[in-house]
């Protein structure tokens, strides 16, 4: 029996074609408060986030993002997040240490030579692994998988570029968890195919949780930001542990919120990450 050679997630895949928006004459279009709001595919929230007008362009081909509608420190903790919520699949200590430094950059934590300096050592590993991985197949490939794409992704979120980083970690995120739960599997199969869709899924609710809703920005009123609210935003971002979310909504209550967008995301099933915009927004963070 011929075993079935799986195909690895690209680095830099675009697949735009698949997601884009079209409009009846069928150019690409703006999307839309309610389709933000249900979508389940990363590709074109991101790509509105990007600010990327009706003509298709690769985004790795795209030099500047003026018209982008979040921080460089946003879009790079959303693509830190895409590797956290894979990491127990990718157990590569370089892979993590990089990531941990593009974290740590968005905070302003670690400078742009110490986010170069990280890039260049997973792309020497990376690029020392590729021939191997390339030449291999069976059981080869599949205990090559982990590190080759926890090296690949973490390629993706050290990037100079933050909306580049978020744009490609993404998509480099969900195809290496349904590579790595669908050993030998090829990528059009259906196992595959809906891995890979659950994961974007749940990276769809991370980006909501960062970015909110972008068309109906909420006006945070300082009087919110008491020392019980603030502490608990404060320990929540520092620990990673977002357990007292339900509490935070009761402080804002305490305080005088009565905002709906703000309490019900706060009571949520979430997710929240870092960057998470209620938390940013009693943190003062952009």
């Amino acid at each position: 029996m011929t075993t079935k050679k799986a195909k690895p997630p690209l680095i830099n895949r675009e697949i735009d074609a698949e997601n884009v928006l079209h409009a009846p004459s069928g150019r690409t279009r703006q999307m839309t408060e309610t389709e933000w709001l249900v979508c389940t595919r990363t590709n074109p929230m991101l790509r509105f986030l990007l600010g990327l007008g009706p003509k298709e362009q690769r985004v790795v081909d795209i030099t500047t993002f003026p018209a982008c509608r979040g921080s460089d420190r946003k879009m790079r903790l959303f693509a830190c997040a895409c590797y956290y919520r894979v990491r127990a699949l990718l157990p590569d200590e370089l892979a993590e240490a990089a990531v941990e430094t593009a974290r740590r950059h968005a905070d302003g934590l670690a400078t742009l030579e110490e986010l170069q300096a990280a890039e260049a050592l997973v792309r020497q590993a990376l690029d020392a692994l590729e021939g191997r991985w390339r030449a291999s197949h069976g059981a080869e490939r599949i205990s090559l998988q982990p590190t080759h794409d926890a090296l690949a992704l973490s390629l993706q979120v050290v990037r100079s570029q933050a909306p580049k980083a978020a744009y490609y970690a993404s998509s480099n995120a969900h195809l290496a968890a349904a590579a790595i739960a669908n050993p030998g599997a090829a990528s059009g199969d259906a196992s595959f195919t809906a891995s890979s869709a659950a994961e974007e899924r749940a990276q769809a609710g991370v980006l909501r949780d960062i970015f909110g809703n972008p068309f109906r920005a909420v006006a945070f009123d300082p009087d919110w930001r008491t020392s019980t609210a603030v502490g608990l935003a404060g320990q929540m971002y520092e620990s990673r542990a977002f357990e007292p979310m339900p509490l935070l909504a009761d402080a804002l209550l305490d305080a005088g919120c009565e905002d709906a967008d703000v309490l019900g995301h706060c009571r949520g099933d979430g997710p929240h990450v870092r960057g998470c915009w209620v938390i940013d927004s009693l943190l003062g963070r952009k």
